[in-house]
């Protein structure tokens, strides 16, 4: 073969040794760029690291969901702190006795809050002997009937304890003020029971009841 035409085949070899070394000695940078600031959570524009959470305990449920929703936390779920695994109706009813995550703990605003509810009238528990009226008083209006009932005491009524005459249509949105039958005493089993209840978050008047 003619050497001169050998000469462009090795000019082509040594034109790809010397790319092949600009490579090496100039490696091409990544376009993108990392960033030391954690994602957002989606919608919020905030650092998923969160908020602080609010403290909520005592407060009403519907008071409760409005504080830790001005805080970013929408997601809430109530649970009947008693273990009855009594459905919320009505939020007025209830009230906060703990939380989680903590008050004052870092949570993201994406985090399901769990409020552990009760009802004020919760506290009342009462034992139960047939012919003997219980003390029914400061107890929902639904547990105090079931209670007399228990006693033997099946002829029960209930009145507005506010004076305005409303009929107890929903029981369990009651609370008991006064009973018609002194506790302790033993009426007939027949005798009319009568128990004067408001509602949640009313006035008690001096009974001393939780609402």
């Amino acid at each position: 073969m003619d050497p001169m035409n050998r000469r462009p085949v090795r000019l082509a070899a040594a034109g790809v040794l010397v790319l092949g070394l600009a490579s090496a000695c100039h490696p091409v940078l990544s376009t993108t760029a990392s960033s030391s600031h954690p994602p957002a959570v989606a919608g919020t524009g905030k650092p998923a690291t969160g908020n602080t959470v609010p403290n909520v305990v005592g407060q009403r449920l519907p008071a409760a969901k409005r504080a830790l929703s001005g805080a970013g936390y929408r997601s809430v779920k109530p649970v009947d702190d008693t273990g009855r695994n009594r459905i919320v109706i009505d939020p007025q009813n209830w009230t906060v006795d703990s939380q989680t995550p903590a008050a004052g703990s870092a949570a993201a605003t994406g985090t399901t809050i769990t409020l552990k509810v009760r009802r004020p009238s919760d506290a009342a528990t009462p034992t139960t002997t047939l012919g003997v009226i219980p003390n029914v008083t400061c107890m929902n209006l639904q547990d105090a009937q079931n209670t007399l009932q228990a006693a033997g005491f099946f002829n029960l009524a209930s009145v507005d304890g506010s004076g305005q005459g409303r009929q107890q249509i929903l029981d369990r949105d009651w609370l008991v003020t006064k009973q018609s039958a002194v506790a302790g005493s033993k009426p007939k089993l027949l005798s009319r029971i009568v128990l004067t209840a408001v509602k949640y978050g009313e006035s008690t008047g001096d009974s001393g009841c939780r609402s």
